[in-house]
């Protein structure tokens, strides 16, 4: 019954999904005409994870629904794929302009020669292990288990792994499991699987739907200062139309404040259910996330410790060497969300 819910409603965000994607069809980097004869809008297309989006995706699908991309001139398409991973290789690629990217893939292909750039960041993790098994209640615990992630070498698997250190463990302590997207809390909830790599929204929802988790691990407190989340494109893009990718900051900015607005929250809430959750979960789920600044506008949210811990990281991982590494200022730039505020403060919003 509960895997028959939870289907329910993921096949219900994945229609919501499909409308928006109607809505925002466009071309990639080319200009258009909008209706009515009012100016041309600029055409991004932009990369989102998750089928339907994670809780990341959340922000630029607000951006769109609130019209926030159309205010700053732009026509955004929101492109979901299976994981951020996947994302990130079609934006370094070429294939779209701009992903939500996992710090740590940036960190990968830069040093293999990709040339990446952050523009707008996540700070702050809303990563926690769970299980449906009380006994696995600490880091220690999960030694030997199997642990759903959404891919090998994607941002949950990524996240694991730097979680598992913290207790002297390694990736091959334990056994990880790909579900691809947000298929790990429908894979708890049908008891596929009894641990796994979540976002704070989706434990509400497993938990609403009659599974009690214990939190083995939490990223935030356990792996202090690192990166969530990126939002990057390639520099050639970046230097070829540059003001279009201060217009999507600046209308991510207006939309965050927008979230932040208490006075919306309800609102905030009902457009999150486009991951999945129920609009009572995602109330709960979102005051958690206002309170930890997930989605902030105080700067650009890529803080050079943090990065610098990520490209570290990735040294020690084995990922990357020490000779290849980029540094923090070649795949960061602070001066798109610097003009974006300009913006944004001249318009109001």
């Amino acid at each position: 019954m509960a895997r028959k819910l939870f289907s329910r409603r993921i096949l219900a965000a994945i229609g919501a999904v499909a409308i928006a994607g109607t809505v925002l069809a466009g071309c990639s980097s080319t200009s258009s005409s909008s209706s009515g004869g009012s100016a041309a809008l600029t055409n991004l297309t932009l990369g989102s994870p998750g089928i339907p989006p994670v809780i990341s995706g959340l922000l630029p699908y607000i951006a769109s629904k609130q019209g926030f991309y159309k205010k700053y001139g732009l026509n955004v398409t929101i492109k979901s794929f299976a994981t951020g991973t996947d994302a990130t290789r079609a934006a370094a690629t070429g294939q779209i302009d701009v992903a939500i990217m996992p710090p740590a893939q940036i960190v990968q292909l830069a040093a293999a020669g990709s040339q990446l750039v952050g523009i707008q960041g996540q700070e702050f993790p809303d990563w926690v292990v769970v299980s449906t098994d009380p006994s696995v209640n600490s880091c220690a615990s999960l030694k030997g288990q199997s642990i759903g992630v959404d891919a090998i070498g994607g941002i949950r698997y990524i996240a694991l792994l730097q979680m598992l250190r913290t207790c002297n463990l390694a990736i091959t302590d334990v056994h990880p499991l790909a579900f691809a997207g947000n298929a790990n809390p429908a894979a708890l909830v049908a008891g596929q699987l009894k641990v796994s790599v979540l976002h704070l929204n989706e434990v509400y929802s497993v938990e609403s739907q009659g599974k009690t988790l214990t939190t083995a691990i939490k990223m935030s407190t356990a792996v202090p200062n690192t990166m969530y989340e990126m939002y990057g494109t390639t520099k050639a893009a970046l230097a070829k139309n540059r003001p279009a990718y201060v217009k999507l900051v600046a209308a991510q900015i207006a939309a965050i404040n927008w979230m932040n607005n208490p006075k919306n929250a309800a609102a905030v809430a009902q457009y999150a259910t486009v991951t999945g959750g129920t609009k009572s979960d995602l109330t709960k789920a979102m005051a958690q996330y206002r309170a930890l600044d997930f989605w902030s506008t105080k700067d650009a949210s890529m803080p050079e410790l943090n990065v610098n811990n990520m490209i570290q990281s990735q040294i020690k991982a084995g990922n990357i060497t020490a000779a290849k590494a980029p540094t923090y200022a070649a795949i960061t730039d602070l001066t798109v969300f610097a003009d974006a505020e300009k913006l944004v403060a001249k318009n109001g919003d």
